[in-house]
């Protein structure tokens, strides 16, 4: 007669899958953070491009820029408008024009801590361009490596003044 047969997993076995999972996990969870932080910034991107793109058109037709956004060609929508309408606040960060530096900015204070700043052609800084803002002036954390991965290449480490009204900041440009 056969010896009875049971059924099931030995302490082992299950410690061997429970070590496999967790390599797995500790592998694909950084690689799964950056997408979303990439993504979020692709995002963050996309709505700068929009209102830099339509200050340009303001400016074409008035020949000047504004600081508001009720008079810009576009409607940001989900944010909350300041009295002198030059600020878009979201429950992520806030978008808002300056003219006095000649760009239109947006800054994720929420899920990242990266800005996107777009320099308007004929503003204060037009050879600037589009610029990825890391919110810290350490470069080497992991928001000035997102500017890095985004295709920034680095303008520098700048102090306290330099990424209003955020403080400090390593600026990419792209």
């Amino acid at each position: 007669m056969m010896s009875e047969y049971r059924k099931g997993f030995t302490l082992i076995e299950l410690l061997v899958v429970v070590l496999i999972i967790g390599i797995l996990a500790s592998v694909a969870l950084p690689q799964y953070e950056k997408a979303v932080m990439k993504s979020r910034y692709a995002t963050l991107m996309a709505l700068t491009n929009a209102i830099g793109d339509a200050e340009e058109t303001y400016y074409m037709a008035n020949g000047e820029y504004t600081e508001d956004f009720e008079a810009l060609a576009i409607e940001p929508t989900g944010c909350t408008l300041s009295n002198d309408k030059k600020t878009c606040t979201y429950p992520w960060g806030q978008c808002f024009l300056n003219l006095l530096y000649g760009r239109a900015v947006c800054a994720n204070t929420q899920n990242l801590n990266n800005g996107y700043a777009y320099y308007f052609v004929h503003g204060a800084y037009p050879t600037w361009g589009k610029t990825c803002w890391a919110l810290s002036n350490e470069s080497s954390n992991k928001y000035g490596k997102l500017c890095q991965q985004m295709g920034g290449t680095m303008l520098g480490d700048y102090g306290s003044t330099s990424c209003p009204p955020y403080g400090s900041c390593a600026i990419y440009k792209f």
